[in-house]
């Protein structure tokens, strides 16, 4: 296993990650996570993409934003009318799918009270293969060493509760809880 940049020929890799990784449920078409997960980050932010891959293929990724605000303005100018007339805006959100649907319009949805601190954002995804083995360790001291290069303060994430492993993971890299909204945690880490 490899840990390196993105490449462009990694994006539908990236892509098939973010939607098997994740939860499912409600959903009438699953590609639209990676829609809302993936996508917005290898087009818009490609630099903040890294990759770990083997004889296999790409077996998981981390991918971010430095300036958590000025990527979902770009993302709302950029990325959302890619999609907006096959997935209009909904007038309720009763179902994962709208949820979905309307992150895709309205990705600041996802700021957080304590953007001054925590202006970064990331995702992370590793495939079963990949797991338990240091890889999600590396990809995210890559992505944080490029983040401080481009000037972040620190980084926030969200996660599931439920997510326990995940959430003590994120622990053991220093990250605090900062909220808990509904079923999910926001948590941050800075380097300052």
């Amino acid at each position: 296993m490899i840990l390196r940049e993105f490449t462009e020929a990694d994006t539908q890799a990236v892509h098939d990650i973010c939607v098997a990784t994740a939860t499912q449920r409600d959903l009438d078409e699953v590609d639209l996570i990676g829609h809302v997960f993936a996508g917005p980050y290898t087009t818009l932010a490609p630099d903040l993409v890294f990759v770990i891959a083997d004889e296999q293929g790409v077996a998981g990724y981390t991918e971010g934003a430095v300036d958590t605000r000025e990527f979902y303005r770009r993302w709302r100018e950029q990325w959302t009318p890619r999609f907006a007339e096959r997935y209009p805006l909904p007038a309720t959100e009763t179902t994962r799918h709208d949820q979905l649907v309307t992150a895709l319009h309205r990705p600041d949805r996802f700021l957080i009270e304590q953007l001054d601190q925590y202006p970064s954002h990331l995702h992370i995804n590793l495939l079963a293969r990949a797991r338990r083995q240091g890889w999600g360790a590396k990809l995210l001291a890559a992505l944080f060493e490029r983040m401080r290069a481009q000037g972040s303060p620190g980084v926030h994430l969200q996660t599931s509760q439920a997510n326990t492993n995940a959430v003590a993971f994120y622990r053991s890299l220093g990250f605090q809880v900062l909220a808990t909204p509904r079923e999910s945690v926001v948590m941050g880490l800075r380097w300052e």
